[in-house]
């Protein structure tokens, strides 16, 4: 078979790519003539509503999306994306120009999209303000993703066109790109323990805002450009030790360099789609949340041993403790750096300029032991802006973080962990999730939280998951005893059962006060049952949904309150929450020391059925009067 040389590309490309994009972005691509909640005319089918028609007779563009009865938004498309300005000029001239001449109908957005599958895709949008077309940015930058819908609304809402805080791409979005790189991946024969890696590093690339070139047939020479940009960015952010974990790795052999060369060029066109470039300096956590979906639902995390914490419990816990710009914050298995992104992020959001660059410099602290999920850290935290990347490779406990006084400010210092205590932590908050000890030979859960609480400064806020067993076995004992011993105990949630599904780990969130022993008769304890976060399962996946219950949510001021000052009390809720004292007697030999919620939560009396007590009531006065127990008798049925 022979072809034509230098066949041209197709529009159909475009169309495919602009449908497709709608359609993850939560517009509901079906045509609104045919389709009561449709939102999407497709080419000619705009021409079917009469108002449209009036103003552009035969002329069709690529797609019309309706934003309400009255407004549009207009997108045109050119196949190859150096005619990007072309694609724009067309819908804001050929359609846009003509609607807007209308005294019924408005077009307030266009977008021009050029590009091809080979080339990849080029977006910029426009909004028309104050009689004139404006671009829309994203952080000083063209936005070069199509708009979400929920984007579209802020966008005409608020009449504004360049921002920082955006809102977020819907969830269907990270889900979609997600399983459409395992499948590249998968494809191409990358193996699931190095996707990650492979990843870490094509968005690194894509951090230094370079483009790329995807026509380059020579997959060494593509693979070299790519890691001359990680390199470079590396040594930007004074981490070149990192680079052997997050280059690329050409196969060793030549048959498979085809099937590698595509997988990297598919990827980087999927990454584009998640506007990865400009979210750098945003609020949203855009790179997390894919690589939280990516790892979760590729079995990524499984396969290099990450049990990933979702992305609404660590802003939940960052937000109850409060953290703050001068705290110092450490994950000492901090995986791809969740715990440490939250962290970050509300700081930015409650702090000035100046408070935030100490901050991200100076103040945020992980250690992880595996050195390619900690390259996963290290390109989270990177993407997120963090300057210095406080980060460190290697088995936690054999490192301890010191005060350090670098240029007349205070940060900490990661050296050998050599058991003494100096007096030189600087730590004052913790956030982890401690790996779960499946073996025996594992370390176990209490051991990481032991060594978190060595680092940490007295008075400082600890919290971490762990499994329910940590909090109730017999073998945990003589720990939790201890923990009492010498911390105050602030804070017990007992977790979704479902939280880390696929895997089945049922756990519980702890907040702890260091190097204060906890106060038997007068300390108060925050417990509460939050066995529902919004998440339901769908297609074997949790996806957040508005109509669920959120138990995580309406729980959170309180404790964030109740962590700052556990003399504030709240209505206590059978099966739900309380706060109360522990009942536990450090002289008795056969004390339990049994802390999860549900040992103190009043029962609902309310959802059981009489009939269920009817029995052992009975059985009860019984045993009273066989025994001739007169005065309980007395007590129990009254006069």
């Amino acid at each position: 078979m022979t072809h034509i040389n230098n066949p041209k590309n197709t529009e159909v490309d475009a169309y495919n790519y602009i449908k497709t994009e709608l359609n993850s972005l939560g517009w509901i691509v079906k045509n609104p003539a045919r389709v009561i909640d449709g939102e999407v005319y497709k080419q000619n089918e705009a021409l079917a509503n009469t108002d449209i028609k009036e103003c552009l007779d035969r002329d069709k563009p690529e797609a019309v999306v309706k934003l309400n009865e009255c407004e549009f938004w207009i997108i045109e498309s050119k196949r190859n994306k150096n005619d990007i300005n072309k694609a724009l000029g067309e819908a804001k001239n050929q359609y846009a120009k003509k609607i807007n001449t209308s005294k019924k109908i408005k077009c307030l957005l266009i977008s021009g999209v050029a590009g091809n599958d080979t080339d990849g895709f080029t977006v910029i949008n426009q909004y028309f303000k104050d009689e004139k077309w404006e671009t829309i940015l994203f952080n000083g930058k063209i936005k070069d993703t199509l708009l979400s819908k929920e984007q579209a609304e802020y966008i005409i809402k608020n009449k504004v066109i360049d921002y920082r805080e955006f809102p977020d791409f819907p969830e269907k979005k990270y889900l979609n790109s997600a399983e459409r790189i395992n499948e590249i991946l998968h494809n191409a024969g990358i193996n699931k323990n190095k996707r990650a890696r492979f990843i870490a590093g094509l968005i690194l690339s894509l951090s230094v805002g370079e483009e790329i070139d995807l026509r380059i047939k020579n997959t060494e020479v593509l693979v070299k450009n790519i890691n001359n940009l990680i390199e470079n960015k590396l040594k930007e952010v004074k981490k070149i030790n990192f680079y052997p974990f997050v280059n690329l790795e050409v196969p060793p052999s030549e048959e498979n360099h085809s099937k590698y060369r595509q997988a990297v060029v598919d990827t980087l066109k999927e990454l584009q789609t998640l506007d990865i470039k400009n979210a750098m300096s945003s609020g949203n956590d855009i790179l997390g949340k894919f690589y939280e979906k990516f790892l979760k639902y590729g079995n990524g995390a499984k396969e290099i041993g990450i049990v990933l914490t979702p992305r609404h419990i660590t802003e939940f816990a960052v937000e109850v403790l409060d953290v703050k710009y001068n705290d110092y914050v450490f994950d000492p298995c901090c995986g791809t750096g969740g715990f440490l992104v939250s962290a970050f992020d509300y700081v930015k959001r409650n702090s000035n300029a100046s408070q935030i660059d100490k901050f991200k410099n100076f103040n945020l602290f992980g250690i992880e032991q595996d050195d390619e999920v900690v390259a996963l850290a290290l390109v989270n935290m990177v993407f997120r802006g963090d300057g210095r990347n406080n980060m460190s490779e290697g088995n936690c406990f054999q490192k301890k973080i010191i005060l350090k006084n670098e240029s007349g400010i205070e940060t900490g210092n990661t050296v050998k962990n050599d058991g003494k205590n100096d007096g030189k932590t600087i730590i004052t908050k913790v956030l982890m999730n401690p790996p779960f000890a499946l073996k025996k030979s594992d370390e176990k859960e209490s051991s990481f939280i032991s060594y978190a609480l060595s680092q940490m400064q007295d008075g400082g806020i600890l919290f971490t998951i762990v499994p329910i067993s940590v909090m109730i076995n017999r073998f945990c004992k003589n720990w939790r005893k201890q923990l009492l011993k010498n911390n105050t105990l602030l804070s017990v949630i007992t977790l979704p059962e479902e939280l880390f599904y696929p895997i089945g780990v049922h756990s519980a969130g702890v907040f702890i006060k260091k190097g204060i022993p906890h106060n038997l008769k007068n300390q108060n304890i925050y417990f509460a049952k939050a066995n529902s976060d919004g998440y339901v399962k769908q297609k074997g996946k949790r996806i957040f949904s508005n109509n669920e219950e959120n138990k995580i949510k309406v729980i959170k001021d309180e404790l964030r309150s109740f962590v700052a000052n556990q003399n504030i009390t709240f209505p206590k809720i059978p099966e739900f929450k309380t706060i109360t004292k522990l009942n536990i007697n450090f002289d008795d030999k056969k004390e339990s020391y049994e802390l999860l919620p549900e040992v103190y939560l009043d029962a609902n009396f309310t959802k059981i059925d009489s009939a269920d007590f009817e029995k052992p009531i009975l059985n009860y006065i019984a045993y009273l009067v066989k025994e001739k127990d007169f005065e309980n008798i007395e007590k129990f049925v009254g006069d």
